[in-house]
């Protein structure tokens, strides 16, 4: 059975509780410039904010937008379905 996940706003106090008790394991939390989003199992409740969209999770999981590694933006785009919305460059750290 495949798992589907959904992308949700998450306070920082709600991630540093996921964090220390280790319920984070199966989700995939993220720094953006504008808050944290976390990607997690659909009907989890880990997050504690709004579920995005699927056109509000593409525009926000952005290369532009991420503070952290590639790799994890990129697993995070490829667990909601999104890797076909960017180019390939984007994410694979090409300067051309």
């Amino acid at each position: 059975m495949q798992t589907t996940y959904q992308a949700r706003r998450i306070s920082k106090r709600r991630a540093d509780e996921l964090k220390k008790s280790g319920a984070i394991t199966r989700a995939i939390l993220l720094g953006m410039f504008s808050g944290f989003i976390i990607v997690e199992p659909t009907g989890s409740g880990m997050g504690d904010g709004e579920v995005l969209s699927e056109q509000e999770a593409d525009y926000e999981l952005q290369p532009v937008w991420h503070l952290g590694p590639k790799v994890t933006l990129r697993e995070a785009r490829r667990r909601l379905a999104l890797e076909a919305g960017l180019a390939a460059g984007q994410l694979a750290g090409s300067t051309a």
